[in-house]
């Protein structure tokens, strides 16, 4: 199958393995054929509708799919009928009426008759977020819409899709947010930011870390060692090696004391102190008392989760494994 160039480095790749698709019902699906090495579309009962006679082919997205023919891109209806000649030296699936095109080493997005919404001319783009698309011109990087026009021309270092309104950009090696106007809403400041979530975004000064609100007011002031992500309305954060954990107001629910924190779950988080295991609640009190040797994880290899299932977890005390629920009390 094709191998797309990433075309920016926050952008997520294209490339699509016909084979490993799994069969959908109403849906036609690409197949190789094993003599001529050539793309053609089947239905789901097998049935060839579309000859195989492609170098190349993609699913089906909204109604089309992208198609390589003498090693030019196009896109075909569900009949077979050619929409968009294969003319582009790569493209990716359509999202949302747009598909993104590469010619001649620039890019651009078409919509499902072909037309050329955003000029294939930029060096990089990234996909749509929020109606609004990051794109790269000479270095510097900018903001289209939907009807192609350039709504912040390229001027930043660097840029971030829009989320919750706002986007990160970067400016003399500095990283703050605009709005879809372009208007600073925090100033070009931080040395890292990343992107709002639920009104709050991590920004990093001084290889301290903290969160800013979307007035750019510091909600946690950037002085931790390191921070976690939001879980049931507190985050983690460390400062000298400890770590505790802090509300969306700023508030310290818990002071950084412990020496291993994880995230809630069923309302509970696990903490360790001195190599023993305990559980705290989002309110920041010691439910479960930290006297445990160990505690069990859950879920597969390589996605371990440590915290309660169902309502009870299993830990280990006095050479023994046993199950606890949330009072602390021994159960089956």
């Amino acid at each position: 199958m094709k191998r797309i160039i990433l075309c920016f480095l926050l952008m997520a790749g294209f490339t699509a393995q016909a084979q490993t698709i799994n069969i959908n019902l109403g849906r036609l699906l690409p197949v190789k054929d094993s003599q001529t090495g050539k793309y053609g579309y089947q239905n789901a009962d097998g049935k060839m509708v579309v000859a195989p006679k492609y170098d190349n082919a993609d699913a089906f997205s909204e109604g089309l799919a992208a198609v390589q023919f003498n090693r030019k891109w196009g896109f075909i209806d569900q009949t077979g009928k050619e929409i968009v000649p294969p003319k582009y030296d790569d493209a990716g699936t359509f999202s949302d009426g747009l598909a993104v095109v590469y010619l001649n080493a620039k890019w651009g997005f078409i919509d499902k008759t072909g037309k050329e919404i955003v000029s294939v001319k930029y060096d990089a783009v990234n996909l749509f977020s929020e109606g609004v698309a990051v794109v790269k011109m000479a270095g510097k990087f900018g903001f289209v819409d939907k009807t192609g026009k350039e709504i912040i021309a390229p001027k930043y270092q660097n840029a971030d899709n829009f989320q919750e309104g706002l986007a990160t950009i970067q400016l003399n090696n500095k990283w703050g947010f605009i709005n879809k106007t372009g208007k600073e809403i925090v100033p070009p400041k931080y040395d890292d930011a990343g992107k709002f979530n639920d009104g709050l975004a991590a920004v990093l000064l001084n290889n301290k870390n903290g969160f800013i609100d979307k007035t750019g007011k510091e909600i946690v002031p950037p002085k931790y060692d390191m921070v976690g992500a939001f879980s049931d309305r507190i985050i983690a954060v460390a400062l000298n090696n400890k770590w505790g954990f802090m509300d969306k107001t700023g508030k310290e629910v818990v002071p950084p004391k412990y020496d291993d924190v994880h995230p809630l779950m069923e309302g509970m988080a696990l903490v360790g102190l001195g190599g023993k295991y305990g559980f705290i609640d989002a309110g920041g009190n010691e439910v479960i008392p930290v006297q445990y040797e160990s505690i069990y994880p859950i879920g597969p290899k390589g996605q371990e989760r440590y915290g309660f299932q169902n309502g009870k977890v299993k830990v280990w005390q006095n050479q023994r494994a046993f199950y606890i629920d949330k009072t602390g009390k021994e159960v089956q």
